[in-house]
């Protein structure tokens, strides 16, 4: 074997192999958690927009859904005390977790 040759050893290649290994195990799950919880921003923000929408028609039914791609909103929209008009949306976000949203206006 030469003396003076320059290069990693096997066991040095093995030791970066799992090293790597093991930080990559340590973020993949919080990866694709992180991407898990941006969608569940855009179907809040789509959710919002509904509601917005929503406080601002005239004859809205008491109960309307809207499907966009794989996730199904559910407004009802009611009077309460005081003449005023409520307006909630629901939906299930990624996570498989209940959301609602409520909006309020004077009608």
């Amino acid at each position: 074997m030469c003396k003076k040759c320059s290069g990693f050893t096997l066991m040095e290649a093995v030791f970066a192999l799992a090293l790597l290994l093991a930080v990559t195990t340590v973020l993949l799950p919080l990866f694709t958690q992180m991407v898990m919880e941006r969608q569940n921003i855009a179907l809040k923000a789509k959710a919002q927009q509904l509601l917005s929408v929503a406080l601002h028609e005239e004859h809205m039914k008491p109960e309307a859904t809207v499907v966009d791609g794989r996730t199904t909103f559910v407004l009802h929209s009611y009077y309460e005390e005081n003449d005023m008009w409520k307006v909630c949306v629901r939906w299930n976000d990624y996570a498989g977790r209940n959301v609602e949203r409520c909006g309020y206006g004077k009608r």
